[in-house]
C-alpha cells in the first residue's frame, strides 16, 4: 500500500445567501371612468347610422288620375224647368164651386232633397182674392163630386195648409217635405174653393195664385 494519501479538499468558504429583493407591489392603477368611452362610441354609432341612412336605395312613385266629379240637385215640376199650371184653370166660377188638381215635382239630379213651398195670390179685385180658400196635400190625390154645376173636387190626404186665403205676400204652405230621392217625384194637391160668401164685387174677376218651390239638399 502506497503511503501516500489523497490530500483531502478544501472546503470552500460558503457565500452569504444573498436577499431576495422584497418584491414591490405595485399599487392598483386608478380606474379610468367609462363616460368618455361611451361617449366616444354612440357618437361612433351615430356616425355610422346617418352613413347608413345615406347608403340606402330608395324608389318614389307617384300615383295620379283620380277624377272626383260633384253631383247635381235639379228639380223638375211636371218634367219641366219652368211651368205654368193651366191645368188649374176653372173658367166661370161661381161661389161653392171648387177645383183640385195634382201638381208632380221630379227629382232630375244625383242628390236627395226636400222641398218648402211658399204661395201668393193676385186678383183684378182684393175680395176675390179674399174670398178663395186655398188647400194644399203633400202625397194628396184629387176626389171628384161633380163635373157639371155645382163643380166640386177636392184632395184627400193631410193639409199642411187652409183651407185659407193667400195675400199679396208670400206665405208658407208646406214648410218641408218628405225626402225626395234622385229620379223619384212628390205629388202636391191643391185646392181652390170659392166661398159661398163671396158677394157681388167678385164677379167677372180674375183670381191667380203663385206657387214658389223650393228644393234644399238633405243633410248629410
Amino acid at each position: 500500500m502506497s503511503g501516500r494519501h489523497a490530500a483531502p479538499r478544501r472546503a470552500e468558504p460558503r457565500r452569504p445567501a444573498r436577499r431576495r429583493a422584497a418584491s414591490r407591489r405595485t399599487a392598483p392603477r386608478p380606474t379610468r371612468p367609462w363616460t368618455p368611452v361611451v361617449v366616444a362610441l354612440v357618437g361612433a354609432l351615430g356616425l355610422v347610422g346617418g352613413l347608413g341612412t345615406q347608403a340606402y336605395w330608395n324608389d318614389v312613385e307617384t300615383v295620379s288620375g283620380a277624377t272626383i266629379t260633384s253631383g247635381s240637385l235639379d228639380l223638375l215640376v211636371e218634367g219641366q224647368q219652368s211651368y205654368t199650371w193651366t191645368a188649374l184653370d176653372l173658367p166661370n166660377i161661381a161661389p161653392g164651386e171648387s177645383t183640385a188638381k195634382v201638381l208632380t215635382l221630379n227629382n232630375a239630379g244625383t242628390t236627395p232633397f226636400t222641398v218648402s213651398i211658399t204661395a201668393s195670390a193676385t186678383a183684378s179685385v182684393v175680395a176675390l182674392r179674399d174670398a178663395m180658400r186655398v188647400t194644399v196635400v203633400p202625397a194628396g190625390t184629387v176626389s171628384q163630386t161633380s163635373a157639371v154645376y155645382p163643380r166640386a173636387e177636392s184632395c184627400t190626404g193631410t193639409a199642411s195648409f187652409g183651407p185659407a186665403a193667400l195675400t199679396g205676400s208670400e206665405t208658407t204652405v208646406l214648410t218641408e217635405s218628405d225626402v225626395i230621392d234622385p229620379w223619384d217625384s212628390l205629388t202636391i194637391c191643391v185646392r181652390l174653393h170659392l166661398d159661398l160668401a163671396a158677394d157681388n164685387s167678385t164677379k167677372s174677376s180674375t183670381y191667380t195664385p203663385t206657387f214658389t218651390i223650393t228644393a234644399t239638399q238633405v243633410a248629410p
